[in-house]
């Protein structure tokens, strides 16, 4: 029991402290004419965007908080890739309006304050780096050349607890929408190739064969032939679920949900000696089907698989329809 209470105690008391400490941070003053913009960074954390230049250049995430209070800075993040940014400690320098940025195992890199919003660093072979407040809820990053001033890259950061954030986010996801779809009519558009192809034999067409409730489409799946054919079946994959066993010019039909389809392709889970090789890897093609459409998508293996696709049966029209008209 007692040990009981000492535990309770001490995790109190670490609440407390925590507390304190989080108060502490938020008090604490950053003078501009010291930290420049990183007075109005400081205890926020940032999502990153290209906009121009260099793809990636913008980490995935920034976040600018109190080492202590008051005196140094610590910035941390994370790259694109998912990588952790190395730790750079920020504190004064020794000549005002000088600011280091202490990396480990780097060299310190020296930002100069301009104003209240702006600090620039010069960079090996005459490039700059500038970093410039563009609002209360973001800022943004550029390298330029030093001589010319051309802009090589550009990337904007945004609080992640910003309204401003979860306005672009939202943005970007309609945007994302919007470009899948204007692919797949795209790919739809080019059709698929008028190759012969045999009917699988029933025994390797494994799924997707019973009745479906519900809004259902159709969905033909054709391998093409290639220039030098393959003695091993290919696996077909919808929605995960093994759905066949197909060679060269063989097609197959299945019912699906209407909706978002995945349809995969990988090496025969049954093959022997090559024809095993790389069997859990698939390579995926994402299309949708709407409830009634027939749809036929064609794949080869040309250096991986290729993907094409035609809508051979547009939806039926529905009364509702009829009587629009």
């Amino acid at each position: 029991m007692l040990s009981k209470l000492i535990k309770a105690g001490a995790i109190a008391l670490l609440s407390v402290l925590a507390l304190h400490a989080r108060a502490q941070d938020a008090s604490a003053v950053a003078d501009p004419a010291v930290w420049g913009p990183y007075a109005k960074l400081v205890g926020k954390t940032f999502s990153g965007e290209d906009v121009s230049g260099w793809p990636g250049y913008a980490s995935r995430t920034r976040s600018i908080q109190w080492e202590v209070p008051g005196q140094v800075m610590v910035e941390t993040g994370v790259y694109p890739n998912g990588q952790e940014l190395p730790r750079m400690r920020i504190l004064p320098g020794k000549n005002p309006g000088d600011v280091v940025f202490d990396v480990p195992k780097s060299p310190n890199a020296t930002g100069h304050v301009v104003d209240a919003d702006t600090m620039v660093f010069d960079l090996p072979f005459g490039y700059q780096n500038v970093v410039r407040v563009l609002g209360p809820d973001s800022y943004e990053t550029r390298t330029l050349k030093e001589k010319s001033g051309e802009v090589k890259a550009v990337a904007v950061y945004r609080d992640s607890n910003s309204e401003a954030q979860r306005a672009r986010v939202a943005e970007l996801e309609v945007k994302a929408a919007a470009d899948k779809q204007a692919a797949m009519l795209a790919l739809r558009a080019a059709g698929v190739p008028a190759d012969p192809a045999t009917d699988a034999p029933a025994e390797n067409v494994l799924a997707y064969q019973e009745p479906i409730r519900g809004p259902h489409a159709t969905l033909q799946i054709t391998r093409g032939k290639a220039w030098e054919a393959s003695a091993c079946y290919a696996a077909v994959y919808i929605n995960g679920r093994w759905a066949a066993r197909l060679e060269d010019a063989e097609t197959a039909r299945f019912k699906v949900p209407a909706g978002k389809v995945q349809i995969g392709v990988a090496s025969d889970p049954q093959g022997r000696g090559t024809c095993r090789l790389g069997q859990s890897t698939q390579t995926e093609h994402e299309t949708v089907v709407a409830k009634g459409e027939s749809l036929h998508v064609y794949f080869i293996f040309s250096n991986g698989p290729k993907f094409s696709e035609a809508l051979a049966a547009p939806a039926a029209p529905t009364a509702a329809s009829l009587g629009a008209k």
